[in-house]
């Protein structure tokens, strides 16, 4: 790849950057066996200044728009962090303050490559369309290894960690199960392990032994750049002899899954001046991870619950459930894999998976799965997990080392502000997408929508557990509980084309192989200039990480309601809108533009339900007599939905509430649709939730205690 040495110069240079402005040439956040001094590190160790840096960037013309434009996103990171650290700029002081030398230089040096995020939209480079691979040296990775000695596994555990685009791998042996567990071995490189406060390191071919006594009980290992593999037992007092298991490195095991992780695309855009303002929106590159436009093709529509659960079901199964097999109840009911496709690879990325019938039969079928050596990538928020949620992963993660579990958790920068602080205990993964890569691509499927593993999304009233002391009894039906229990109306949309599946699988593999310290994605395409014509394809999917890609998904759907001429629909729960998108709401509603929401003001059932609902108030005080909003009230169901339609052109399903928190904090994802036949299809399911609502009362009555405190921006952001 042209400009690789330098652009990983570049990247290693900004490890400089991060935090403390103290003596001259002091490095901000020194990384020794993954620990850390000063500022929390979120991109490299030991560098050379940033001018020399630079000034090799800038110099080597090879260098690809790819990079320059994944540079600035890290740029404009960098500056972020170093405010935080040193209380400068949006924290308080002006950075002139500070006197150090290499701190400015720093400084004006991310502030020159940062500077084209300031930009909504990507300018589209030269050269042709079609894909790229990175391979440039950038990220953190992380990856945990469960182990549980009373484990027995049917085949050889076989565990890939990936050093893929990585500065600095380690791999976390975390103990699973309650009995202590010896791990020795040997491995082809030198190995750096750190355990009980100490580290050591281990030379290539030298015997190493470490102890994992007690439950969560934790191990880190450091795998040196020349290392590809391990060879190692586990022993206990219930398996003396000890199970085989072995470390290897992902991309020399399997180039062609590098390949496919490493992706990137080169997105013919039209020029603008030709098209009308809501195909402007929808092709423009912007900060925003998109996918160029795909073929949409006749995606099923899953709007019932039992189609969204068995959608996954057949994904994975081959077959659905009947309905006497889901009205039992049975989590342990007989599963036939008869018809199962040979899959190569599943994602699973969710808010949450929870261990109850839902979650148990996908834990069933992903362990079908992981027997015939699958590769599978799981990835759940961990705040919302509870201990049995997270025993059932850690089981079938520690017996399937196959199966690797990221249990995604938002940390807050050295020095950040008491708001970003507090919000540590909210940033969620709210990326929706199981995807199954198959033998036969004709049978590789792709579901994104709103629905989590939870079953809420698939009964209606919660069902009698009390048989599997394994599961858990979610039940609660207010309040702040992470045992809360509502039936959720909800919407996702199944993909078939093998090459909209694997575009889709690979765009998530960025959000998989992120920046460990920051959740830092990189980007899945740019923009190159066309020949002239309208890209063929009218879907794009996308996936916001609002705190790192500077807002974008805000922007972007700001642009898109800005952009209707005559009508908006909307199905949504959650109604508390950022600054900026209600501007550009009382914009369109001034232009003439009708709007039109279906939602629920009553949240309860939900997590902090009465807060939410008081929000939503809120919202229907400032525009209830300007908007058509009615509330959706099936029986006993709370809507879960996240659909918008605009001037019966665009449609877009996604994961994404119109709330703060998805627009600031949580990630996101979801498709949009420019597609006027498209629209015609979502049409009788937009009419089949107005059938279920009705309009909703303007005199509202919101308690003084919730109008002070929603006063307060951080607060509104955290709902």
């Amino acid at each position: 790849m042209k400009g690789r040495a330098s652009v990983a110069l570049v990247l290693f240079g900004l490890a400089a950057l991060g935090g403390c402005a103290g003596g001259a040439g002091r490095s901000a956040c020194d990384l020794l066996q993954g620990q850390t001094a000063c500022a929390r590190p979120s991109l490299s160790a030991r560098t050379p200044g940033p001018q020399i840096a630079a000034a090799q960037f800038f110099g080597d013309a090879g260098t690809s728009d790819y990079e320059k434009r994944f540079l600035a996103l890290l740029a404009h990171h960098q500056l972020g962090a170093m405010d935080r650290a040193n209380g400068t700029g949006p924290f308080g002081h002006d950075r002139y303050e500070i006197r150090n030398g290499d701190f400015q230089a720093t400084y004006r040096t991310l502030q020159q490559l940062a500077g084209p995020v300031a930009e909504t939209h990507l300018p589209p480079a030269g050269g042709s369309s079609g894909d790229g691979h990175f391979d440039g040296r950038w990220r953190v990775s992380r990856q945990t290894l469960y182990i549980d000695a009373a484990a027995q596994p049917s085949t050889p555990r076989i565990f890939d960690f990936s050093g893929l685009q990585a500065r600095s791998v380690e791999i976390v042996l975390r103990q699973a199960g309650k009995q202590p567990a010896d791990i020795e071995g040997t491995c082809d490189g030198s190995l750096a392990i750190r355990a009980g406060g100490g580290s050591r390191t281990i030379a290539t071919g030298t015997a190493f032994r470490f102890r994992l006594s007690g439950e969560d009980d934790t191990v880190s290992l450091f795998p040196s750049d020349g290392l590809n593999r391990c060879t190692a037992r586990i022993r206990s007092s219930l398996a003396p002899a000890g199970a085989p298991l072995t470390i290897q490195r992902e991309e020399t095991a399997d180039p062609a899954l590098a390949a496919f992780d490493s992706r990137y695309e080169r997105c013919p855009t039209p020029d603008p001046t030709g098209l009308d303002p809501l195909s402007r929106a929808f092709y423009a590159s912007r900060w925003l991870s998109q996918t160029c436009a795909l073929p949409i093709g006749k995606p099923r529509l899953l709007r019932k619950s039992r189609d969204g659960f068995n959608a996954k079901v057949e994904a994975l199964m081959g077959a659905p459930l009947s309905d006497s097999a889901i009205d039992k109840g049975d989590p342990e009911l007989p599963l036939d894999f008869s018809r199962a496709p040979r899959l190569k690879l599943i994602y699973l990325s969710s808010l949450e998976f929870k261990a109850d019938f839902s979650g148990r039969i996908i834990e069933r079928l992903i362990r079908h799965h992981a027997a015939l050596g699958t590769k599978v990538r799981i990835i759940v928020t961990d705040v919302l997990e509870r201990d049995k949620d997270d025993a059932l992963l850690h089981r079938l993660a520690a017996e399937f080392p196959n199966v690797e579990l990221q249990e995604y958790r938002w940390r807050a920068d050295h020095g950040a502000p008491i708001d970003e602080q507090t919000s540590q205990l909210h940033k969620v993964h709210h990326v929706k997408m199981l995807a199954t890569l198959a033998d036969d691509p004709g049978r590789s499927r792709a579901i994104i929508g709103g629905r989590n593993i939870h079953d809420g999304f698939l009964f209606h009233q919660p069902i009698d557990l009390s048989r599997y002391p394994d599961l858990e009894q979610y039940d609660k039906t207010d309040g702040f509980s992470l045992n809360y229990y509502s039936n959720w109306s909800d919407f996702d949309i199944e993909f078939a084309d093998p090459a909209t599946v694997e575009t889709l699988a690979a765009h998530l593999s960025t959000m998989w192989l992120r920046d460990a310290d920051t959740n830092l994605a990189r980007p899945f395409s740019i923009p190159v200039r066309s020949d002239g014509a309208r890209p063929s394809g009218t879907a794009r999917h996308f996936i916001s990480v609002p705190y790192e890609d500077g807002h974008a998904l805000e922007d972007y759907f700001v642009e898109l309601v800005d952009a209707a001429r005559h009508h908006i629909q909307i199905v949504n729960p959650y109604l508390n809108l950022t600054p900026k998108l209600a501007q550009a709401v009382d914009r369109a509603l001034a232009r003439g533009v009708r709007i039109d929401i279906v939602g629920r003001i009553d949240l309860k059932g939900d997590i902090g339900g009465k807060f939410l609902t008081a929000l939503n108030k809120l919202f229907v005080e400032k525009y209830g007599d300007r908007i058509n909003i009615r509330e959706f009230k099936s029986p006993d169901v709370v809507l879960h939905s996240k659909i918008m339609m605009i001037d019966e052109r665009l449609v877009a399903i996604s994961s994404v509430n119109l709330n703060n928190r998805s627009f600031f904090h949580d990630s996101e994802n979801g498709m949009m649709v420019l597609d006027p036949a498209f629209y015609t299809r979502m049409k009788p399911i937009y009419d089949d939730y107005v059938a279920h609502s009705n309009p909703v009362a303007t005199n509202v009555t919101i308690p003084w205690a919730y109008r002070l405190l929603f006063d307060e921006d951080w607060v509104r952001q955290a709902f």
